[in-house]
């Protein structure tokens, strides 16, 4: 396979990760950096890139893909000067702010013919492939109901790099908050889980508390239109942890899913118990990619799936807005 000529708009600790994960796959030729920070530049040439801070330059380039690790808010704007210049886009999530950017952005790739992809990385975190193993052998029966929650004590101020402005992620105008930093992770999920399945009522509790001024707590309820309820959760103002991330009611047992990345998945029953670690098989998100742009090969995370997580994300705020439940079609 020919390696992808690929440029990467904000570099900072999200994209070097991505940088990692590119190389050693070895489908792709990162060539150009864009970034406003000047530290970021030179970290970027220290790596054998070409480095601006002018995005018409990368944009002007024969980069065939754009990487968008940018903060939040500057997600949308990125994407659609990417696509609109025909290159093929893999975004960070949130996919954007609002569902209406989303379903923008991906009108934009469908009409300039350029692929479309949101990193989702949680997709195959160990605790949810576990939990779809279990369920995908029917070993609960027919789901009654799905609760994905987490409790934390501070959000994620201070993942990034230190060259940047850590309170961006805590800064509402910016994107932050955590219904835009792990609601995407938690309602995809659930999307995925629920898989062929529609969700016609959206109601939630979306707050800011404590942390500077964005939301600082969500607490999503989706009703499925074959009657499932499923919850998905977090807050970061609790210093209690809750000993589960997972509990899935099912016909016929239980699924709780023990907290923490490789906590094992428990199926409780009548008269038994079940402890498992068997999980669906991982695939590479990068690796899926590069085999869609040069060979056609279906999306793990199409753009449709991306933006059901986006109009999710929407309902909820409206709700919570409005302190009502809304009818929708996703």
């Amino acid at each position: 396979m020919t390696p992808i000529k690929t440029g990467i708009i904000g570099f900072g600790r999200v994209a070097a990760n991505h940088l990692n994960a590119m190389r050693e796959c070895g489908h792709y030729d990162v060539q150009m950096v864009c970034d406003i920070t000047e530290s970021r530049r030179e970290a970027a040439k220290a790596e054998g890139m070409q480095a601006t801070d002018q995005l018409d330059v990368l944009l002007g380039s024969d980069v065939e893909l754009v990487l968008v690790t940018t903060h939040s808010s500057a997600h949308y704007a990125d994407t659609l000067k990417a696509t609109a210049a025909g290159k093929h886009v893999l975004v960070e999530k949130p996919m954007a702010l609002r569902g209406p950017q989303a379903e923008e952005m991906v009108a934009s790739a469908r009409e300039n013919n350029v692929s479309l992809c949101v990193n989702h990385n949680r997709h195959y975190d160990m605790d949810y492939r576990r939990v779809k193993s279990a369920v995908q052998e029917g070993l609960i029966g027919d789901i009654v109901s799905i609760e994905n929650r987490t409790l934390g004590a501070r959000p994620a101020v201070g993942y990034g790099v230190q060259d940047y402005n850590q309170a961006w992620r805590i800064t509402a105008a910016d994107g932050g908050g955590t219904l835009l930093d792990f609601g995407p992770h938690w309602v995809e999920q659930v999307i995925d889980l629920m898989s062929g399945q529609k969700i016609v009522e959206v109601f939630a509790d979306v707050r800011h508390v404590k942390w500077g001024d964005a939301d600082d707590l969500f607490d999503i309820t989706m009703v499925f239109d074959n009657g499932v309820r499923a919850r998905a959760a977090k807050a970061d103002l609790s210093f209690y942890t809750l000993p589960y991330k997972w509990v899935v009611l099912g016909i016929e047992a239980t699924l709780v899913g023990e907290r923490g990345g490789d906590g094992d998945v428990v199926i409780y029953g009548e008269e038994y118990e079940i402890r498992r670690t068997k999980a669906v098989e991982r695939h590479n998100l990068h690796v899926n990619i590069a085999e869609h742009i040069r060979n056609g090969v279906d999306l793990i995370i199409p753009p449709q799936h991306a933006l059901r997580v986006m109009q999710v994300l929407e309902a909820a705020r409206q709700s919570g807005e409005s302190g009502r439940s809304l009818a929708v079609e996703i």
